[in-house]
């Protein structure tokens, strides 16, 4: 596990960056990786690292090379697959020096050039440089777990694992991207590829990019759950055996490690499943960590935490917490996150891997399963749709038409919406959408409103439709699977634990997890409106009946309401209705008036578009004002730089 960052110029006759501003931009992002550094300049080219060890603790220093030295890599992430790998290319006659995964890289580039991501088993974010080609190989994970950003500068093409990174290396100057912001108040967070930062884009999931001769000229998703052959559903035991079988493998994979590692436990289902697959295949008592917040009262989970762990035998770690503490945690989330995401689950995250990291360095996570099979109301809406389309159309679009009489944003209205519409854009914006249309309107200044704004909501949406034809059902998971999952969750998970020098890791993620998941049958996902239900079939018997049928509940439940009542004066008022807010005029004063006013009533729906305000003008402050200290070289650097 590494943070990397570098540029690729189109200058053959000299390095793009000194070593000064190189290792400017790997401190600023030390927290990923505080065991070691690492850097390689030549003409064209400026590589850096750093470096969490997980395997070969001794050895695989990054930037790695072929036998040559023309190609040099460096990487973010896991390969699983690593010892297969080393074994298949030794045979083939490479020369490894290392016992790591890393140097696998550039000797299955040298076979396979750029279809070398096709063997990759893995997490992973790649910068790989090719001198003889002068070409800089972008590539990430299938599945979107770890992050790469790029921009195109005047020295050429920037990457980074962090935004930080560019900034602290004089790259580019943050600004805001108004339409960034506009996708951010109506997703909750900023779907990629763009970012908050203008000129900034994220990789998306399965990509690669090729830069050459000083322009890209090829960015292309090399990966979908569709490729290969399918299996065909073979009735509900045969499901859950195949389904079990693929989980195991993933956490068996997962397990490989040369540093001690545990699993995060919520007390919910997919993270129980964790970590009693990871207790069966462990020859030492698992380590488990759980959080807990008093204002969750019921829906507390530690509990089942504490009844789980028990039941695999595992030592465990908990804590619990309060949400009116912390209050400076808003402002540390947002530094290491970079990108606002309106959900306070990503504070609780950032303790619950503090607390991890005293303990372990690697840590295996239960997120994805919701967005693989079915864990969101939405997704019962969602079911609820297929069952419309056998309704003729002219009678389903005059139901549809009877949303009309519901108040605007309303939930009859976007329910209604969700269920008879055909547009699957329309269905998961109905059903998932933050600030709405007329809120838009009437909450932000004329001078802030970008015109476009609808249409790239929609259009961001759109472009993420699956590439075979899905049921809603289908339609709604692969979407979460490409947007709320990558770009708010995923995102949170790496980067909340990198901040506390931890690993997390992904079963649920697997590729093969996902493309059998996304094969499956509606009824394994959504049966008669029970949600994941193959997961909870095939969890029988393997941990206790009360934790597989009990609701879902939410981590850091019931928290947002409570603290914004504690923070309101210092966070809101303070900072939305201050003058600093007020002269860059993007918000209307009397509508965040009344939505303060709202949320102190406990308005749930205005307490959500108050906090995403309230992340939109925090993160301003942060970056583009330079309140946060070290991000930007001094002015009398930055012309050094320039010139």
């Amino acid at each position: 596990m590494c943070g990397i960052c570098g540029i690729a110029s189109a200058d053959p006759a000299r390095p793009p960056l000194d070593r000064g501003t190189l290792a400017r931009m790997t401190d600023s992002i030390i927290h990923r990786g505080p065991d070691e550094d690492g850097a390689w300049i030549e003409p064209g080219v400026a590589l850096g690292m750093r470096r969490l060890s997980i395997i070969d603790l001794a050895g695989s220093h990054q930037p790695v090379a072929n036998e040559d030295g023309a190609v040099r890599a460096v990487f973010n992430g896991e390969i699983y697959n690593f010892a297969e790998l080393r074994e298949h290319l030794r045979r083939r006659g490479h020369r490894l020096e290392t016992c790591g995964d890393s140097e696998t890289l550039v000797h299955l580039y040298e076979d396979h050039g750029v279809d070398f991501l096709r063997h990759l088993r893995g997490m992973f974010a790649i910068a790989l440089w090719d001198r003889r080609a002068r070409r800089l190989v972008l590539a990430r994970d299938r599945m979107g777990v770890k992050p790469m950003y790029y921009a195109e500068t005047q020295g050429g093409l920037a990457f980074a694992s962090e935004v930080k990174a560019l900034l602290a290396g004089g790259l580019l100057e943050p600004r805001l991207d108004p339409l960034g912001a506009e996708l951010f108040l109506a997703h909750g967070f900023v779907p990629g590829p763009r970012t908050l930062f203008a000129g900034v884009r994220k990789l998306p999931p399965a990509s690669l990019l090729v830069w050459e001769r000083g322009r890209v000229a090829e960015l292309r998703e090399y990966w979908t759950p569709w490729d290969g052959e399918a299996t065909p559903s073979a009735g509900w035991e045969d499901d859950q055996e195949a389904l079990l079988g693929l989980l195991r493998e993933a956490v068996k994979a997962r397990m490989v490690s040369d540093v001690p590692l545990g699993v995060m436990l919520s007390g919910g289902l997919d993270s129980s499943l964790i970590a009693t697959l990871m207790a069966e295949r462990s020859s030492r008592r698992v380590e488990t960590f759980s959080i807990g917040f008093i204002e969750d009262g019921d829906a507390n989970e530690l509990d089942d935490a504490r009844l789980v762990a028990r039941r695999i035998g595992a030592e465990h770690h908990e804590m619990t917490t309060s949400a009116v503490g912390h209050p400076e945690l808003l402002d540390e989330a947002m530094w290491h996150l970079e990108e606002p995401i309106a959900d306070v689950s990503c504070l609780g995250f950032l303790l619950l891997s503090r607390l991890a990291r005293r303990s372990v360095t690697v840590a295996l996570s239960g997120q994805g399963a919701d967005e693989l099979l079915g864990g969101y109301r939405k997704h019962e809406i969602a079911s609820l749709a297929a069952g419309a389309r056998l309704v003729p159309g002219p009678v389903r679009r005059a139901v549809g038409a009877l949303a009309c009489l519901g108040p605007p944003g309303s939930t009859f209205r976007r329910g209604l919406l969700a269920v008879t519409t055909d547009d699957p854009a329309v269905r998961l914006l109905a059903m998932s959408r933050v600030l709405q249309p007329h809120e838009r309107a009437t909450l932000l200044s004329p001078e802030f409103l970008e015109p476009a704004a609808e249409e790239e909501i929609a259009a961001v949406v759109r472009s993420h439709i699956p590439p075979v034809a899905q049921s809603p059902l289908g339609e709604t998971l692969h979407l979460d699977t490409r947007l709320a999952l990558v770009d708010n969750m995923l995102l949170y998970f790496d980067k909340m634990s990198m901040a506390a020098s931890l690993e997390v890791r992904v079963p649920f993620m697997d590729h093969d997890v996902v493309a059998y998941c996304s094969r499956l049958p509606d009824s394994r996902r959504v049966w008669r409106l029970r949600r994941k239900e193959l997961l909870r079939r095939a969890s029988r018997g393997l941990i206790d009946d009360a934790i597989i049928d009990k609701p879902k509940r939410g981590f850091f439940h019931a928290a947002l309401g409570t603290w914004l009542s504690v923070h309101r004066e210092a966070l809101v008022r303070e900072t939305l209705l201050d003058g600093r807010t007020l002269a860059r005029g993007q918000y209307r004063p009397e509508a965040v008036s009344r939505l303060v006013a709202s949320a102190a009533a406990r308005d749930k729906k205005a307490s959500q578009c108050l906090f995403s305000l309230l992340l939109l003008e925090r993160w301003q402050r942060l970056f583009v004002d330079g309140d946060a200290p070290g991000l930007r070289p001094e002015p009398a650097e930055r012309v050094a730089l320039a010139s």
